[in-house]
């Protein structure tokens, strides 16, 4: 979501154009066409994690920078700093008769390992580039300014909110067999959602601290911790579905923790392996032949995809968690709209003419 909206501000700006090849396409539409046809449609949002979500991606796309940052890049040039991959210190020839005090064992420098600057592996020793493809060139040979973030956001496309509840656990097992024998609830649900989609009537989303609030449905309260918070409008659609995530979520960020830690516990031997068999120290065993142990390579390549993988699951969590409100700007007051039911007068219509 950050990234369309990022692509959708340089496109904006002039910083990026269509190619030649691209308007050749005969089903090429110029750009105001496009955001035209774009606020014609809509986008359907189903259950409050996806509105998190959701939410958080326009935000952080309203707000960073244009300029495009290879995560998996950015991420190795941080994992390169520590000592994971360093050389074991070797203790020097003819000095153990040493004070300790003269040399302490903790002073040792470690040795970067020789593939740390090694081309071989490549996210460490790429050179970051700023995105300029197809940017207008500055008549003085340097690259434009890039533009800063608005302070008031164009028009997007309205929102469909589809609530979804998932019976989770085995404590939840007496609900899961009510809801198989009342799917009824669902269809209605579902009709209900594509009949506002069907008759396209909007308003604009109600934020926090707003004197109007949004559906009465969505600032539903079934605690009294619910009851005691100030509403949020549009912001509670689906609040009341929170309290039934699984318990096993809540340990999420302790098993991210634990995996992380088993899988460094468990690397020096490997790289200790890798070394040896690179070097020449010993010849593979009749096991290493028939499976052969990853080299220190690969086991860089391993640890960047693990640690990426740990942290967008951390991070993922962090925005979808009961205990996170929906992220919100300012500048999304008035730029945002909801998709909601006809007007009462048109459903008295409906209902006297049926």
């Amino acid at each position: 979501m950050a990234e369309e909206i990022r692509i959708r501000r340089r496109e904006d700006s002039g910083l990026d154009r269509d190619s030649d090849a691209v308007k050749a396409l005969p089903t090429y539409k110029a750009l105001p066409e496009r955001r035209k046809r774009e606020l014609e449609g809509g986008t359907v949002l189903v259950g409050r994690p996806t509105f998190k979500e959701f939410m958080a991606g326009l935000k952080q796309g309203w707000t960073d920078g244009l300029d495009k940052v290879d995560r998996e890049e950015q991420l190795a040039h941080i994992l390169e700093d520590d000592s994971h991959f360093d050389e074991p210190p070797e203790e020097p020839v003819g000095l153990s008769g040493l004070d300790d005090s003269s040399t302490p064992s903790t002073e040792h420098p470690k040795t970067p390992s020789a593939f740390t600057n090694s081309p071989a592996y490549s996210p460490l020793s790429i050179v970051s580039t700023s995105y300029t493809t197809n940017s207008p060139k500055s008549p003085y040979g340097s690259q434009p300014t890039t533009p800063s973030s608005p302070t008031i956001l164009p028009q997007q496309p309205p929102i469909l909110f589809v609530p979804f509840l998932d019976y989770i656990g085995f404590k939840q097992i007496p609900l899961m067999i009510w809801e198989f024998f009342n799917q009824r609830h669902k269809v209605k649900c579902g009709a209900e959602a594509g009949y506002k989609l069907v008759i396209g009537v909007s308003q604009p989303l109600q934020g926090p601290n707003s004197l109007e609030h949004g559906s009465k449905d969505f600032s539903t309260s079934h605690s009294t911790e619910d009851s005691l918070r100030p509403s949020q409008g549009d912001l509670d659609f689906d609040r009341h579905v929170e309290p039934y995530y699984n318990n096993s979520t809540q340990t999420i960020p302790d098993d991210i923790e634990k995996a992380r830690q088993n899988y460094y516990e468990a690397l020096p031997k490997k790289l200790s392996i890798a070394r040896e068999l690179a070097r020449g120290v010993r010849e593979n065993t009749k096991q290493e032949l028939n499976n052969p142990p990853p080299t220190e390579v690969e086991l860089r390549a391993e640890r960047l995809k693990k640690e990426q993988r740990w942290r967008d699951d951390a991070d993922g969590w962090n925005i979808v968690r009961p205990s996170t409100d929906v992220a919100w700007d300012e500048r999304f007051r008035g730029a945002l709209r909801v998709f909601v039911g006809p007007p009462k007068d048109d459903e008295d219509v409906d209902k006297s003419s049926s």
